[in-house]
């Protein structure tokens, strides 16, 4: 449900000119690639390390 989720943000974003169909299939392959190579987990920990400092700063 996750690489879906995520993969429905990207063909959201996605520039036209692919079906629907494409442009999911593409993300996912690229979400799934994301989580696999550990890059999903990196930028989170960048993300939870932005909003700390954010928050901390506050």
């Amino acid at each position: 449900m996750v690489l879906l989720n995520a993969a429905a943000v990207l063909a959201a974003v996605s520039v036209p000119g692919a079906s629907l169909v494409e442009q999911l299939s593409a993300a996912v392959a690229r979400c799934a690639e994301a989580v696999d190579s550990a890059a999903a987990r990196a930028t989170l920990d960048r993300w939870v390390t932005a909003s700390r400092s954010v928050y901390a700063g506050a």
